[in-house]
């Protein structure tokens, strides 16, 4: 006999051990599901107040949350909720049970919230899509290789690209001798990178550059000064960072600071990991963005990372920008979805609906 499925609405302390269970079974963690629990409905600067829960014959089997983010969308101010933590007992992973936990929570959203967005894999795009979701686009991967000594020996066509064209012959014949692929990657290293230094030397006089292991305390002011020059943008406040990007061993706060004033104009997280140096978030008045990817490849070169890679999903004049530096597309089949709420204005929900408008980083993703 088909159980009989129920999606219900409970407080998430009710809920946490069911919860618990269910993301160690059926999701990939970064931490312990205590630890999960305790960082999203616990320590969050807008701790949800309900969670989604599946229960078929009255048996909890599946999960979903409804993180919140405050939003600024245009001239208003605005709360979204992410689908996120979308999770299903083996056993009952059909289209049904988990089209019943998409749509309740897009119903929650939309009768609280400005607007609702999700990422979901490609198993589960049909499922937004049958519960009104509507696809905004691709997130873009961009990347660019840093040291390529470690790609010079086994180069092929597509590789080849990478190696700026005056070097490429010489490219090829150091990839058949293997004492002189570490030579040709040097300079094809040196070539790639002294642009950047010398539009980072450039921006010495007024741009003073900074490391740190932790979100700054002026990333308040740079939110309350910057925030104008963007569209679609989830907060970013120093409590929000603290919480969504605190301190790990492989991470760096870089900062820009005018160099007269010392106030915070832009500031880069970054994560290296195996080697991959990753942007996670970037943000600040537009000249001190685009000096920070100037100067990321220089600082990330020095720390060892072999590339530098970002995803985002926005404005036009920052994909010109990463482009611009050598940051070549790549590979991504991370879609985002997105509901507009039912009290949503006119102007905002064009914009919502406009992906050049928006401004989407790794840190606004689930995790």
């Amino acid at each position: 006999m088909p159980s009989a499925y129920r999606v219900i609405t409970a407080a998430p302390t009710e809920a946490r051990d069911d919860l618990e269970r269910l993301w160690q079974d059926n999701l990939t963690l970064e931490a312990h599901p205590a630890d999960k629990f305790a960082w999203l409905y616990l320590e969050a600067p807008d701790a949800p107040d309900a969670v989604l829960v599946l229960t078929a014959d009255g048996a909890p089997v599946g999960t979903a949350g409804v993180g919140i983010r405050r939003f600024q969308l245009g001239d208003e101010l605005g709360r979204s909720g992410l689908l996120a933590d979308l999770a299903v007992d083996r056993a009952h992973r059909s289209v049904g049970p988990a089209l019943a936990l998409v749509r309740a929570g897009k119903a929650l959203v939309d009768e609280h919230y400005q607007l609702a967005y999700g990422f979901p894999n490609k198993l589960a795009e049909g499922v937004f899509k049958r519960a009104g979701y509507q696809a905004l686009g691709t997130v873009g991967r961009y990347a660019q290789p840093l040291r390529r000594a470690a790609f010079v020996d086994r180069l092929d066509q597509a590789a080849l690209t990478e190696v700026p064209t005056a070097l490429r012959p010489w490219a090829q014949r150091a990839a058949q001798v293997p004492a002189l692929a570490a030579a040709a990657g040097l300079a094809a290293d040196v070539v790639s990178l002294a642009p950047r230094a010398l539009a980072a030397a450039t921006t010495v006089s007024r741009t003073r550059f900074e490391a740190r292991p932790r979100p700054d305390a002026g990333l308040d002011e740079l939110w309350a000064r910057a925030r104008s020059e963007y569209q679609v943008i989830a907060e970013r406040t120093h409590r929000f960072l603290a919480w969504r990007m605190g301190p790990r061993p492989e991470r760096t706060w870089h900062l820009a600071r005018d160099r007269a004033t010392g106030a915070l104009r832009a500031y880069a997280v970054v994560d290296v990991v195996g080697g991959v140096a990753h942007v996670r978030d970037l943000f600040g008045h537009r000249a001190e963005v685009t000096a920070l990817l100037d100067y990321l490849p220089l600082v990330a070169y020095q720390a060892g990372a072999t590339s530098l890679s970002m995803r985002y999903l926005g404005a036009p004049w920052l994909v010109e920008a990463l482009t611009a530096r050598g940051f070549a597309p790549r590979t991504s089949t991370r879609m985002i979805a997105v509901s507009v709420g039912a009290t949503t204005s006119a102007a905002a929900r064009a914009r919502i609906l406009d992906p050049s408008a928006w401004h989407l980083t790794d840190v606004d993703e689930d995790v």
